[in-house]
This record gives structure tokens, sequence and C-alpha cells, in this order.
């Protein structure tokens, strides 16, 4: 059986069914249970659902095609059900990359990979000897150029440096974040923004307080809270953002002139854990609408609003990715298409942060990343 290339792509499907199960179900938490109770909990439930009854499959089959019709017809069943289960997976997603997904005209600009004090060493080092790298202290700066349907030629060049789920803590500490935060701070840009997860627990605010003050942007620097800021201590987390000279986008909006055209920098509440009162971003007027969300589920909203691009973080961009694979967590209602990147909806261009740590400790095929994005006036995209 082991030797059966079939058993292995068998395996595979079975496989990514889990992958749906657990992004889908495990974290999208709707009560009140640490998160990696959760996980775990729900990691050992899909475990059963899917291997209780595939028992008698791999007791039964020898993972021969040609045997496979003489199989008693419940574990033809199960296997049918998985295998449709996992094609129809791919199916969608395929289809969503083909005909769905709409074009992003953006550029990349250019990358330098951070050099990180040597103290540092990623844990799971083993992995190497499997031809897998722990990424988790490789941080990347990267710049790209993006064209934005009907941005205003008067705010063409517009700057902007994102930084995205700190998640400071036992792994993602002082040392490797000071050298992260003072490497965006050499950035010239016009606007700092900061889009959530800046902690996983109340006490790690005090291990926070004071690593990004002295930001310095020319139209200011902005920060929104994320599900885990919420879950620790979110009046906590926003006094001690403020306290570092960054202001804090509770449904908030502030106003930018320019060649007399406004700039609207819109920023919203966490979805999950934060205030949904969005009044005051419903009616907020602004030739030019910048839109910072924590979590990339807010797509819906950037429309409704009007906003030619959102900045968003949350999904850590699939964290631990393998090639062919892809990602694997991915706690967006889309899945893996909302995993890290571009995407655009209508006249809506969202930039999805990979983020500067996660938990686990691990990151593979995904490393950590400082964004600039310089944004470009353009005409409607198709």
């Amino acid at each position: 059986m082991f030797s059966k290339p079939l058993f292995w792509f068998y395996l595979f499907l079975l496989f990514q069914v889990f992958i749906f199960l657990t992004n889908r179900v495990t974290f999208h938490p709707k009560w009140r249970i640490s998160e990696h109770a959760w996980a775990f909990f729900w990691t050992a439930v899909f475990l059963v659902v899917l291997g209780v009854p595939n028992i008698p499959v791999f007791e039964a089959w020898d993972f021969l095609p040609v045997s496979w019709w003489g199989l008693p017809f419940f574990s033809k069943g199960v296997t049918v059900f998985f295998v449709s289960w996992a094609l129809a997976l791919w199916v969608d997603h395929a289809y969503w990359v083909l005909f769905r997904k709409k074009p992003v005209n953006f550029r990349f600009v250019s990358r330098e990979k951070m050099k990180m004090p040597k103290s540092l060493k990623a844990p799971f080092g083993f992995l190497k000897q499997v031809g897998f790298e722990n990424q988790l202290y490789s941080p990347e700066v990267v710049e790209y150029e993006v064209v934005l349907p009907h941005w205003p030629k008067e705010f063409s060049g517009l700057t902007i440096v994102q930084l995205s789920d700190i998640h400071i803590g036992k792994y993602i500490n002082r040392i490797y974040l000071e050298a992260v935060v003072e490497r965006a701070k050499r950035i010239k840009t016009d606007i700092f923004a900061l889009t959530g997860d800046f902690i996983s627990f109340r006490k790690d605010i005090a291990l926070i307080a004071g690593l990004l003050k002295g930001f310095k942007a020319r139209l200011g620097v902005y920060a929104v809270l994320g599900n885990h800021d919420h879950w620790a201590d979110g009046p906590a987390m926003r006094k001690a953002l403020e306290k570092d000279g960054i202001r804090v986008l509770v449904n908030d909006v502030i106003y930018h002139r320019h060649k007399g055209k406004t700039l609207a920098i819109l920023g919203s509440d966490d979805r999950w854990e934060g205030n949904r009162n969005y009044e005051k971003l419903y009616k907020a007027k602004g030739d030019a609408r910048l839109f910072l969300a924590h979590q990339p589920n807010d797509l819906p909203l950037g429309e409704k609003l009007g906003a030619h691009l959102q900045l968003s973080g949350h999904c850590h961009g699939g964290q631990i990715c393998f090639p062919l694979i892809g990602p694997l967590i991915v706690p967006a209602d889309e899945g893996r298409k909302y995993a890290g990147g571009f995407i655009r909806e209508k006249n809506t261009t969202m930039f999805i942060h990979r983020g500067i740590g996660g938990f686990p400790p691990l990151r593979t095929y995904c490393p950590p990343e400082i964004v600039k994005l310089v944004l470009k006036s353009g005409k409607k995209n198709s």
C-alpha cells in the first residue's frame, strides 16, 4: 500500500479537505474560546471525521485502480465522496483564478532581504534536512508600484509603508522586532499604515510599549486594531499605540487636502470583535479613498465605501506554504484566495500583507515583509 502512488494521491486529496475544514471552521471562532484550544480541538475532530470512515478503505484496498471495483459499497462511497470534495475545491479555485479573479495593474520594483542579528535562531532548524527553511526571521523589504482605477492624478505618486500582524511574544521578540521596525522607519514615505494584531495576549502590551514610537511620515502614522488585540485588551492596546504617537482609527476618517482634492484615510475596527458601527465611514467624502481594515474579509465593506485601495493583513500569507499545495492556514472567508498579495473587486484594489510575526513560530515559503506601495492614477479596469 505505501509503495503505491495512488495511496499517496488519495492521502493528498484527504489533506486538501482537512485544510479546507480547518480554514473555514477552526479559524473562524464565534465563541470566546482560546484560539489555540479551538484549533487543537477542531484539528482532532477533523482527523476523526476524515480518518474513521477511511479505516475500512485502508484495510480493504491495495490502491490499485483495478481492485477498487471490488471494494464494499461503503468503502467505494467513502472514496467517491472525499475525492469529489477535493476535486470540487480544485475546480472552484481554478475557476476563480481563470475567470473570476480580476487583474491588478501592479509592478514589482525591488526586494531586499534584511540582515538580522546573529543571536536570532529560528526554531525547527531540523526542517532544513528535508528541504524546508523556517523563514520566521527572514523578513523582506518589498516595493510595488500599483495603478488604481480612478485614483486622482493629484495623488499619483503617493507612497505608503505597511506593517501588519506583529504578534510580539516569545519568538517574535524585541530583538527581532526592533530590527524590523528600525528598517521600516528608514523608508521615506507619505503614510505609515499598521493593520492590526500587534499582540496575542494582554501581557504582551508591556513588551510592545515604546517599540513603535518614532515613525515619521508626511501625512501621518495610522493603525487599526485586529482580532487578537481585542481578544487581549483592545482599549489598552489602543492606549499604548496612541502613547507612541500613532493615530488609531476606530471606524473613523482622516482628511488631507492637496491641489484642490481630498484624500480620505478610513479605518474600520475588527469585524469579529470590534465596534461595527460604520456610520462615519459611510458618510465619508473624498476624491481619493484609502481604507485600512485588519481582515481581508472586509473587502465588501471597502467596496461599499468606494475605497480605491484597501490595506489588510490577518492571514499571514498562509504562513506555512508548500510548493504546488500552497498556503495552509488562511483564516478568511475566501480561503487561500485571500492569503496575500493583490486582489481586486470592481474598482477596489486590496493588498493583503504577509505579516511580521505569527503562531506557530514557523514560516515556510512565506517570509515576513515590510511593504512599500507607490500609488499611480489609472483608468477604469475591465
